[in-house]
């Protein structure tokens, strides 16, 4: 059964659905399903990437030492505004989380949310793609030390979310506010 067949089926039974599985949500990064997403954490994760490298783009100008100081103001500027727009991100997948995933009491504190934990295999991934770009060999040490990074977040994603729904873990449900509001 396919996810967007369980998302559909869950929501006709009133039933949240579930979270989706990291490869979905890794794949999310760089495709757009046909009808677009039916997942809200999809929906997110793939607006997540696209600030990401909005940002990697910015980063590479702020850091351009050759750069006039009036263009690296700009793009400082942008950079900030990225930076809000991920905590944006991060929060809508933290809303839903917390309305959707019932809490266990006895499960153990996980210590990020499922929204931060997004944004790191995000920031994983988006390593990877600049190794890419940089046109680096697959077998260089770096570009294997993001594959696995991401592998080992996926699967801390995967387990999370088994864990979550068994309530054997449980999200924290003070978190630190990371969107316009919370930002210093």
């Amino acid at each position: 059964m396919t996810l967007a067949t369980e998302v559909s089926m869950a929501t006709s039974a009133g039933i949240a659905p579930a979270p989706p599985r990291a490869a979905a949500v890794v794949r999310a990064f760089t495709t757009v399903p046909p009808g677009g997403y039916r997942h809200p954490v999809l929906e997110a994760a793939a607006a997540l990437a696209a600030e990401h490298r909005l940002r990697a783009g910015v980063h590479r100008i702020v850091g351009d030492h050759q750069a006039d100081d009036p263009v690296v103001a700009a793009a400082a500027r942008t950079a900030r505004s990225r930076d809000a727009a991920c905590a944006v991100l991060i929060d809508r997948i933290d809303r839903w989380a917390t309305t959707e995933l019932a809490e266990g009491r006895a499960g153990v504190l996980h210590t990020e949310s499922l929204g931060q934990l997004i944004d790191r295999m995000v920031t994983v991934w988006m390593r990877g793609q600049l190794l890419a770009d940089a046109r680096l060999d697959a077998s260089d040490p770096e570009v294997r030390v993001a594959s696995a990074q991401l592998g080992e977040l996926g699967r801390a994603y995967d387990d999370l979310v088994t864990d979550l729904r068994l309530g054997r873990r449980r999200l924290p449900r003070l978190q630190t506010p990371t969107g316009p509001a919370g930002m210093a």
